[in-house]
């Protein structure tokens, strides 16, 4: 009845919101035409400032702003584009050469050349980023000419343009002080300087997937070489609000926060806000949720429990309910909206359907299981299973309804809530060493990530290593390597997929959980366009003259305050 009841007033709020987006109603309620991408230049804006509020990942947005590399990330269907490099051949995928751009300098005007490539490719291989196999693969990085470089692998890496795109280069006294991190995450942003390539300089503040500071000031780079430059002169990144702070300040004042994501029951208050616009796509981005297989509640070492955790935690529902339909459903913690992906799971829909004919998923037959292993374990069957989940605030939204949802199979989630996503990772990362300080059971952040590659999703499926939570296992360690092997071109990458959602599906290896819709507040001076993947193209961002940084002591004209239409970009069956 809870839940019935709790879909009716989402259902309420979602039929709102559909009504006010739709382009045949919007005279009737006053929503206007967003006037702001008409009115920049795409030039540089002297005085311009703006905030945002980035939850997770932040050092992903902030890494190609401050620093390049070979390739950077792009929203188009490759997910990169040419940054560092002009051009370049793969021979095998075991040799890729680049030939660099001529004209490039380092922040503090010393040149870019292959010089610098094998430098900086020294100190990366003394410590390199382990997310993956890329030190373990590379023999030598060598010089052809002064702009042109080769890496050399010791077999196929059909991702080697996804590692590329986080080979970022330093100056050679950064390197000296910090050398490369070493750590599972990328990059390395250690302290403030003319330390990168980027249209932007790090002034204020550091950041790397496991320390970051609360704020991180940037400025546009006067010097910077590239054709794609820096259109606002300051951008302040704020790392650890409470997302209900940032969505206030951004939706009922100005010059707080001018570009956040909201929670997807907060649209229509969006949408209504006299300084907010929304502004929605279809992502890359998962909810990765662990089982912890390696240290923590047996039970989830158990894979008829973890088969109970996954179809309790039913799909459609916190769809509907949690997200307000913003999302789609995946049977693989792994977006459908990456390269292939959708038709792999669409070749599997009749072994699906013979699963689902065979595996009894009724609310009495999933609690029959967790009180058989309960009887069978010597547990007292009268109380629920006790497990624990730890997550970042931001993702309460979303653990309260599974909560709710496993509750009615006879097992009680206590929640273990953080404030920031460095402590999730922190726990996370040191588990397969046993070295976590916190006992956890489940474990959930948001892997927004950047690559059209799944590998930036399916990498939390290789046995034994940071990232993972799932004991040693040969054949699922042989399918993470194939997978690193195969180039999305290559007529055995489709099929190899399946095979490998099928895998892990049947031996329910995470929990499944929607894939969400990209869903922020852009304040209406500002032009920006969330893309599919967790970078933010900082570089792209542009203020109008009527922008709180720019304008001066007028006030915003009332007329710039009413309700905009919705911006869906890249959505099915809506207009690009």
């Amino acid at each position: 009845m809870k839940l019935l009841k709790a879909l009716s007033v989402l259902a309420l709020s979602f039929s709102l919101l559909t009504s006010i987006s739709n382009a045949n109603n919007a005279p009737d309620i006053g929503l206007s035409n967003d006037p702001a991408p008409a009115e920049v230049s795409g030039k540089f804006k002297p005085g311009s400032h703006v905030k945002l509020f980035i939850p997770n990942l932040p050092y992903l947005a902030v890494s190609h702003a401050v620093n390049s590399s070979l390739v950077r990330p792009a929203d188009n269907d490759k997910g990169w584009q040419y940054d560092l490099a002009t051009s370049h051949k793969s021979f095998d995928d075991k040799v890729w050469e680049f030939s660099l751009r001529t004209d490039v300098t380092f922040q503090d005007g010393t040149p870019f050349n292959a010089d610098a490539v094998l430098i900086n490719m020294e100190y990366f291989q003394k410590a390199p980023f382990s997310f993956s196999r890329l030190s373990e693969l590379l023999n030598k990085v060598e010089k052809v000419d002064d702009f042109t470089v080769r890496f050399h692998l010791s077999e196929p890496y059909g991702v080697f343009l996804h590692d590329a795109n986080w080979l970022q280069f330093y100056t050679v006294p950064y390197l000296e002080k910090f050398g490369w991190n070493g750590k599972p995450t990328c990059p390395n942003l250690a302290e403030p300087g003319l330390y990168g390539l980027g249209p932007y300089i790090l002034t204020e503040g550091y950041v790397e997937g496991d320390r970051r500071s609360p704020k991180v000031v940037l400025k546009a780079n006067p010097n910077y070489w590239g054709e794609q430059s820096a259109k606002v002169e300051t951008i302040t990144i704020y790392n650890d609000l409470a997302i209900q702070s940032a969505k206030e300040k951004a939706l009922f004042s100005e010059g707080e926060i001018d570009i956040t994501p909201v929670p997807f029951a907060d649209q229509v208050d969006t949408v209504l806000s006299p300084f907010a616009k929304l502004s929605i796509t279809p992502s890359l981005n998962n909810y990765a949720m662990h089982f912890n297989m390696l240290n923590g509640n047996l039970a989830m070492q158990d894979p008829e429990i973890r088969f109970v955790i996954n179809n309790a935690i039913n799909q459609e529902d916190l769809l509907n309910l949690s997200m307000l339909g913003e999302g789609e459903l995946s049977p693989t913690m792994v977006s459908p909206n990456f390269y292939k992906v959708s038709e792999a799971i669409d070749d599997l829909s009749d072994y699906f359907q013979e699963y689902d004919r065979t595996h009894d998923k009724s609310q009495k037959a999933l609690t029959e299981i967790v009180k058989s292993y309960q009887r069978e374990k010597g547990y007292d069957e009268s109380k629920p299973l006790k497990i624990s989940l730890l997550t970042q605030e931001s993702f309460l939204f979303l653990v309260k309804d599974i909560q709710y949802l496993l509750a009615q199979v006879h097992i009680e989630l206590e929640l273990k809530v953080v404030s920031s996503e460095k402590d999730v990772f922190y726990q996370l990362l040191h588990t397969y060493k046993n070295e976590n300080n916190v006992t956890w059971d489940l474990l959930l952040w948001g892997n927004y990530d950047w690559f059209t590659h799944p590998w930036a999703a399916f990498f939390v499926y290789r046995p034994f290593y940071a990232w993972s939570t799932i004991p040693k296992n040969t054949e699922l360690t042989n399918l993470t390597d194939e997978l690193l092997r195969l180039n999305v071109t290559s007529q055995d990458y489709q099929p190899f997929l399946s095979k490998f959602i099928k895998y892990i599906y049947e031996r329910n290896l995470m929990v499944f959980l929607p894939t969400p819709n990209s869903v922020y507040a852009v304040n209406k001076e500002v032009v920006y366009t969330p893309g599919q993947s967790a970078f933010v193209y900082l570089r792209d961002v542009e203020v109008t003259d009527h922008h709180w940084s720019v304008r001066g002591d007028k006030p915003l004209p009332s007329i710039r305050q009413k309700p905009l239409k919705i911006q869906r970009v890249n959505m099915k069956g809506a207009d690009k």
